[in-house]
């Protein structure tokens, strides 16, 4: 066996991630079964999850040959009430959404559960972890509907930026009215509540908060609760903001 098969870096795909995508378990779940010596790889016993499957490689879960699904990515437009967990089964989480989608589909970062509109979903891991990761500044632009007009303190101290917790200091990329109670507000990232820390922070009152654009991706005229999935321009665009190479689908 090749050495690039042990090493966690190195070409080819990380066989948990391998396992996921093909809607064999959770991340977690894949290492599981790989330590249990249910997966072979060209029928030799796998070992270790940092394992590389190759193209051509076959690889057996319980006996099972695995196929990975075809690669996809989807903008949602989420509801207010619906949970953004892989954990459990609520009944109002985000799991028959994606039971619709090829296998290996997750959400990309969260929305809380008062928080309305997009949702980018996918089963690419790579492309999740870097519009995730705060070192691609993939902007995320929302509509804050506010309960009282914006006072000129509150927009003035948006503009030099609040602290909105120890240490951390949020600056909007750039914001502007929409309307007497509307304020479109860009940020670089996707803290924790950030959105919401910030608005409480200028002592903005939130009567409703709305996603509208992840990078290069908006809702459009996407109604709630609906889903579309993402091809040509508008998902090489997506790619291309974080330095990945489109797949070869997205191409007309």
């Amino acid at each position: 066996m090749s050495s690039s098969r042990t090493r966690d870096e190195g070409p080819g795909t990380r066989l948990n991630r391998y396992l996921a995508r093909c809607g064999a378990s959770s991340r977690r779940g894949c290492d599981a079964l790989i330590e249990k010596g249910l997966v072979s790889i060209n029928g030799r016993r796998a070992d270790s999850p940092g394992m590389r499957v190759m193209p051509g490689d076959a690889v057996e879960c319980g006996g099972r040959i695995l196929v990975l699904p075809p690669m996809a990515t989807a903008a949602f437009n989420k509801p207010v009430g619906m949970e953004v967990t892989l954990a459990g089964d609520s009944g109002r989480g985000i799991r028959k959404v994606l039971s619709a989608m090829p296998a290996g589909c997750v959400p990309v970062g969260r929305l809380d559960i008062n928080t309305s509109g997009l949702l980018l979903l996918s089963n690419d891991g790579e492309l999740v972890f870097r519009l995730s990761h705060p070192r691609w500044c993939v902007e995320r632009e929302y509509l804050l509907y506010l309960e009282k007009p914006p006072s000129q303190p509150a927009l003035a101290g948006l503009g030099r930026g609040v602290l909105i917790g120890p240490g951390q200091v949020c600056r909007p990329i750039r914001f502007e009215r929409s309307g007497p109670l509307g304020l479109k507000l860009v940020l670089g990232q996707g803290r924790h509540h950030e959105v919401r820390r910030l608005a409480e922070a200028a002592g903005l009152a939130l009567a409703g908060l709305e996603r509208l654009r992840y990078g290069p991706v908006s809702l459009g005229g996407l109604g709630r609760g609906g889903r579309r999935l993402l091809a040509g321009d508008e998902l090489e665009k997506l790619y291309r903001c974080v330095d990945l190479e489109p797949p070869d689908s997205s191409r007309p």
